[in-house]
């Protein structure tokens, strides 16, 4: 067997012509490296030839003739194993296997130098260096041998079979003019002075940060981050880390703190990413080792925005996980997320808290910051940070992330700050306890920050596995008070921007444009506060636990309950007074939504334009009505509630508390399936205060509710304004009435109470009919007429009783005075003063005390019955 090698060297880039061995060490196929030999120039290799003359003096010297410093390395070599004295030797090595080369030095007295290759268990050829038309690669074992070894002149490349251990980080390395000690001492891992005083470094097309020293089970962190300042300074616009072995890549040692800013100790990351470049990740697992730290572990990929302002297209490729070690037994021991924000008498600030541990943290890019498909656990701050808050000069223009799985995260899993577009496809929660402020948490810190274009795939999370951590009930002190708070419910989505005042109080358009594609989430909710045009796809949301969440901060809480969705627009001044901005619009849903279990409201927006609740939205089970609509414009379409509210605060399926301009609520049903007063639903809608300009309702119903009025109107100013709807009067209001314009009757299922007793003046009910009409009182059994007042044109008033089939008048008031006794026939006695007084059958009036006579003829005749 033969093989055969040539070097090929043209601005300090080395190209190799081989056969089975460097296919075998570099795991190129023959026929890739045969094109690659096709492709070098003519003139490159007539100027390799001048070259290798000059360098073919120096192997000539060395190639069988015995030196003291070849005889001093062979004795040196032979001691480590790196060299055999014969090919015999090497061929007996069984620590070799068939295809491997190997060194000889002969000590047969000779001094020859040359390599051989094991091509058999007990069988080797020699390979002879000095044959310029062959082998011009040095093979030898690791690179970690390297400085210890003697390159003569004319070997300009050497071949490793791994890093530390063989097998595992084989790479290529070249001589380089340019490699110095100082070089080296900047790249420990990559290049190396030989023991004569040679220069190599790596020369890799593609570069893994296994050929630098990065193992499963050990300490990687500088490998890793040599890794990608090597592809940042080779121009390659990719390095990976290929996963070997079970066991997680330590990232061992102390982030980067700022040198421009000495004041900090916050860690900005053991290693960083680097401008242009980006790492694929495939099958690893690089984990913090949080027993190197007093408090929280540091972020693995940082952004040491000192050394690169910005990082371009930068990212991390692949399929991966970064577990940021929270739970580490020897730094936290409970196996709860390390609570260093509170001080001696346990009162939490947040601004004493030490640091926050980020898997990947990027700060400026004014390119494309791309991220594969990460799984973040074990994280004291966020899986990912995409952005820097309150700065008008460190933000990302474009953010494509593939996919998220995080789980035990604290603070959040996907922190979104001054990011001009950002796409996710998936957002998978995996479980476990934390999540301080949301599961997505998309958030303005200042008016200098902007946040836009935010397109989420995907979010599914069930928070029933696990619970929220004791920092969000700062109010309670005592420990274990804090540990009994805990709750399951947590934020699935945050987006908000109320640290600042708008200018002049109107929105400024640097917070807009979320869509969320799907949403799922149990135990889960979603606040809105202050961004525009905010849209929401598919979404469901379930609360099957009642959870007592009082006391609890960054959850929407509402009378012990929390909201499902809450979207408002509301800001706050100095001293905490609400503020409501000008100019927000759009929160929506593209499908219906369902909403089910015990959530205060299901949907509770405010201070919004141009809102879109769809047809078909389904809500059951809330607290609160199902709908609350604060001073809003837009669309609430049919909304079908079922068992909302308490006994104690009954419910609508929709409450609108004053509108911004045009609002339609249409066909909004209330139903409840329970019997007499445990049911909670009052009705459809419910009307309030004197603002509620511009609403028009219809098709309203209510099915077994408690109440009887599907659209309950409360604000007498509201009356005057609205608009009714008479298609089926049957369905009660549909807003409030308008008199001037109403031209038909209308009926009230219920009973009608007036009057202002809290009031000092007297209730009047007035009864007006048109000139030549009179003005009737009617009373009804059913649909059967029994009595009437009447007030005729003439100015007479009686009053009429059914008896039977007639209508008699009981009492005349004539209008000209006196009095018209009624037209009656008594069938029984009259009671008066304690007597009865009857006439008999035969026409005699007759008398007697109580009792009541049982005869016609009991008691006595009236003295007097002339009639004069």
């Amino acid at each position: 067997m033969t093989a055969s090698f040539e070097l090929v060297k043209k601005q300090n880039v080395v190209q190799l012509q081989s056969v089975d061995l460097l296919a075998r060490y570099v795991g190129t196929a023959t026929a890739e490296i045969d094109g690659k030999v096709a492709g070098v120039a003519a003139d490159a290799l007539a100027a390799q030839d001048a070259a290798a003359d000059a360098a073919a003096s120096n192997v000539e010297a060395l190639d069988g003739a015995s030196t003291s410093q070849a005889a001093a390395q062979v004795a040196s070599d032979q001691a480590v194993g790196f060299r055999y004295g014969s090919l015999a030797a090497g061929a007996a090595d069984g620590d070799l296997e068939t295809g491997d080369a190997f060194d000889v030095w002969e000590t047969d007295g000779s001094g020859r130098w040359y390599s051989g290759v094991k091509t058999g268990p007990s069988s080797a050829e020699e390979i002879p260096y000095s044959d310029r038309a062959t082998l011009k690669v040095l093979a030898v074992s690791l690179f970690t041998d390297l400085a210890g070894r003697w390159i003569p002149l004319g070997m300009d490349a050497v071949q490793t079979s791994g890093h530390s251990a063989k097998g595992i980080g084989a790479a290529r390395y070249v001589y380089d003019a340019a490699v110095d000690a100082a070089y080296v001492e900047d790249h420990p891992r990559s290049s190396v002075m030989t023991a004569n005083g040679r220069g190599f470094r790596i020369a890799e097309d593609l570069i893994d940060a296994k050929m630098l020293g990065a193992r499963s089970g050990q300490d990687s962190a500088a490998a890793i981050d040599e890794t990608m300042q090597l592809a940042y300074e080779m121009g390659q616009s990719l390095c990976t880390l290929y996963g070997e072995g079970a066991a997680p890549y330590l990232i061992e040692g102390l982030g980067k703190t700022d040198p421009t800013d000495p004041g900090s100790t916050f860690q900005r990351g053991v290693m960083s990413l680097r401008p242009d470049v980006q790492i694929a990740i495939w099958g690893a697992t690089l984990q913090i080792k949080a027993a190197d730290h007093d408090k929280n572990g540091p972020t693995m990929f940082g952004h040491h925005k000192w050394n690169w302002p910005d990082l371009g297209n930068a990212g991390v490729l692949g399929d991966f996980t970064l577990d940021g070690n929270m739970y580490d037994a020897e730094r936290n021991p409970g196996g709860i997320p390390f609570d260093d924000g509170r001080d001696g008498a346990g009162v939490f600030d947040e601004g004493a808290v030490y640091q926050f541990q980020h898997g990947i943290s990027v700060y400026k890019s004014s390119g494309t910051i791309t991220i594969g498909r990460a799984k973040c656990i074990n994280m004291r701050g966020n899986g990912l940070e995409i952005g820097m808050t309150s700065s008008t000069d460190n933000w990302i223009a474009a953010c494509q992330i593939e996919r998220l799985d995080p789980a035990d995260i604290f603070r959040e899993a996907l922190g979104i700050y001054n990011c001009r577009a950002l796409t996710i496809g998936e957002l998978i929660w995996r479980g476990g306890n934390g999540l301080w402020v949301a599961l997505l948490n998309i958030e303005r810190h200042s008016n200098d920050d902007q946040i836009m274009n935010i397109h989420v795939g995907r979010i599914v999370a069930d928070f029933t596995t696990g619970l929220s951590p004791t920092e969000r009930t700062p109010g309670i002190t005592n420990a274990a008070e804090r540990e009994a708070a805990r709750r399951m419910t947590r934020r699935i989505v945050s987006v908000s921007d109320f640290y600042d005042l708008f200018v002049d109080n109107a929105f400024d358009g640097r917070g807009i444009n979320v869509t969320i594609g799907e949403l799922i989430g149990v135990q889960a909710c979603l606040t809105n506060y202050n961004f525009a045009n905010v849209r929401i796809g598919r979404c469901t949301l379930a609360r099957p636990h009642d959870e007592d969440m009082t006391g609890h901060m960054l959850v929407p809480e509402n009378g012990g309950s929390v909201d499902a969705i809450r979207c408002h627009g509301v800001t706050y001044d100095s001293e905490g007074a609400a503020i409501l901005p000008t100019g927000l619009y759009g929160f929506s849903f593209d499908a219906s939504p369902r909403i089910t279990g015990h959530y205060a409201h299901a949907i509770w927006i405010s201070n919004y334009a141009e809102i879109l609740i769809p047809d078909g939205t389904i809500v059951e089970g809330t607290k609160k009505s199902a709908v609350r609509l604060d001073y809003c414009s837009g669309w609430c379409g049919h909304v079908r509630a079922t068992d909302c509210g308490l006994t104690t605060d009954r419910a609508f399926a929709v409450e609108v508390w004053g509108a911004k301009g045009p609002l339609f609520v249409r066909d909004p049903v209330a139903i409840d399936t329970r019997a007499g007063a445990s049911r909670t639903m009052q009705g459809a809608v419910m009307l309030n205060g004197a603002s509620v300009n511009h609403v028009e309702v219809s098709g309203a119903r209510n099915l077994n509710t408690f109440g009887t009025v599907p659209v309950v109107n409360v604000g007498d100013a509201a009356v005057a304004v609205g608009n009714m709807d008479m298609a089926a009067p049957v369905h009660g209001f549909s807003t409030p009435v308008a008199f001037a314009t109403v031209n038909s009757g209308f009926e009230v299922n219920g009973n009608v109470v007036v009057g202002d007793m809290a009031g000092a003046a007297d209730t009047n009910i007035s009864v007006r009919a048109p000139t030549g009409y009179k003005a009737n009182v009617t009373w009804l059994v059913g649909s059967e007429f029994r009595y009437q007042i009447q007030q005729t044109p003439d100015g007479t008033q009686q009053s009429l009783r059914a008896t039977g089939e007639d209508v008699i008048v009981e009492q005349r008031s004539l209008a000209a005075g006196g009095m018209d006794f009624p037209t009656i026939t008594y069938a029984k006695p009259m009671r008066i003063g304690g007597f009865a007084l009857w006439p008999t059958a035969a026409g005699t009036w007759r008398t007697k005390a109580a009792p009541d006579p049982t005869t016609d003829t009991a008691g006595v005749a009236v003295g007097d019955q002339t009639g004069a």
